[in-house]
């Protein structure tokens, strides 16, 4: 048998890059960030028009006279704390500030039909807070007159309907995906409600 020579044109071998800790980590980093990405994507998150809720366990419960309490001390403008049925629970609070740098105080509730309703308090526009609460540009659809105010009803995300009144320079909107007696508990709740002191 004849000895097959070897090419005379064949390039050495390339050196690999020396296997450094920092190397390692470079190399490993775009996967780790897919990783994450995909987990938040499809592992950990879930699509509730119902409002919040946390997967395998209940729902949270919200001490509404304690948040409401903190955030009248945080915000300047009367915040009032509506007295609603027994069966209804608060599982969500906050505050926040818009692009105008109003504040928001916001209660969200499951009401006792299991739907979602959620209360923010504001001095910000109508149009800035309805385009804040809704997601989108704001769209009247009429008027609704409950306990002796006149609500602007609007467009909401997902089928969901606003209303807003304002009751002594703050601007009341109650948003979510309840019927509308539910809404009208809501906003005669938050009238007849007295400023907490």
């Amino acid at each position: 048998m004849g000895v097959v020579a070897e090419p005379g044109n064949q390039q050495p071998a390339p050196s690999r890059p020396p296997r450094t800790a920092s190397a390692m980590v470079f190399a490993i980093l775009p996967l780790v960030l897919v990783a994450f990405g995909v987990a938040g994507l499809v592992g950990q998150c879930s699509f509730n028009p119902g409002g919040p809720s946390i997967e395998g366990g209940p729902v949270p419960t919200v001490d509404v006279p304690g948040e409401l309490r903190d955030a009248a001390e945080r915000v300047d403008f009367p915040v009032r704390e509506p007295n609603l049925p027994a069966d209804w629970r608060a599982n969500s609070a906050n505050v926040t500030t818009l692009g105008s740098h109003a504040q928001v105080v916001r209660v969200g509730w499951l009401t006792g039909g299991a739907r979602y309703l959620r209360l923010a308090q504001s001095t910000a526009s109508e149009e800035e807070l309805v385009t804040a609460e809704t997601r989108q540009p704001p769209h009247a659809e009429g008027t609704v007159d409950v306990a002796g105010r006149q609500w602007v009803s609007y467009e909401s995300v997902r089928g969901e309907r606003a209303w807003v009144s304002e009751r002594d320079g703050v601007r009341l909107l109650i948003t979510g995906n309840a019927d509308e007696p539910e809404f009208r508990t809501l906003a005669e709740a938050a009238i007849a409600a007295p400023a907490i002191s």
